[in-house]
This record gives structure tokens, sequence and C-alpha cells, in this order.
């Protein structure tokens, strides 16, 4: 329960300081995405576009886990 207490009061830091998301989201969007889309050279694509699943999945399992004590 320690672990789940601790991603909520990230998440509630990250969401009260709304300039700090938008840079992790510029700098996600211009460093993953971006390059997964556009590049021109196909191990550029493919290594974007695997770090972008990872971040993906990743990113889905935390909010499992801040989800999962509301659903009880």
């Amino acid at each position: 329960m320690q672990f789940a207490d601790a991603v909520r009061a990230i998440a509630a830091v990250l969401s009260s300081q709304g300039v700090v998301f938008l840079i992790v989201f510029l700098l996600f969007y211009l460093g993953v995405v971006l390059p997964a889309v556009w590049s021109r050279r196909s191990h550029r694509r493919h290594a974007a576009a695997r770090i972008l699943e990872l971040m993906l999945s990743q990113l889905l399992l935390a909010l499992r886990v801040l989800v999962s004590p509301f659903r009880r």
C-alpha cells in the first residue's frame, strides 16, 4: 500500500503543477512520438515505436495501481 500512496502523492504534485506536466508531455512527444511517425529511417521508427510501446504499457500499469483501491 505504501507504493500506491507514493504514486498518488506524485500524481497529486504533477497535477497541481501544470507546467511540469506540459514539459514532460512535450519532451515525450518530441522525443518518442514524432520519431516513431516521421523518421525516414526504418530502424529509427522501429526503435521509437518500441520505446513508445514500453512507455505506454508502464503508464497503463501505473494507472491500474492508482485506480485499483477505488474499485473495491
